[in-house]
């Protein structure tokens, strides 16, 4: 069950959709690291790995979420990804379910938000779950 062990890397460049949306995750007990950019991400990511990342597909200024999806499929294959954006452009959401990630349209029903991340924490369809060491 995910909780206090599920750790989130948040990536989004509107500030007030950022903090509402970590805001909302922490209420759950979710660890949760935010970044504005695709810099402050990359700079995340090589300090830890995350459980889940939700990536906005615009970062504005710099490189796109895409490139960050990008790096966290070849750095943590594990770590389930979501692409959150308010486009339906079908080469674009190609290109990310082509790397692995999901999509999350905005604007975000934070209660769906909510169980859609809860489940993507657990195991992956046909893993087994992890149960703790004595």
């Amino acid at each position: 069950m995910p909780g206090e062990d599920t750790r989130v890397l948040l990536v989004e460049d509107s500030r007030g959709l950022r903090h509402t949306l970590a805001d909302i995750l922490r209420t759950t007990g979710m660890r949760v690291d935010t970044a504005a950019d695709a810099s402050e991400a990359f700079r995340l990511l090589a300090r830890r790995r995350y459980d889940v990342a939700i990536v906005d597909l615009v970062l504005l200024p710099g490189p796109s979420g895409i490139e960050v999806i990008r790096q966290l499929k070849s750095n943590s294959p594990t770590t389930r990804v979501f692409a959150c954006t308010a486009y339906t452009r079908g080469e674009l959401l190609a290109d990310v379910r082509e790397l692995g990630a999901e999509v999350i349209f905005k604007p975000v029903d934070p209660g769906q938000f909510v169980e859609l991340i809860e489940k993507s924490a657990g195991p992956a369809p046909g893993e087994k779950p992890q149960t703790p060491s004595r």
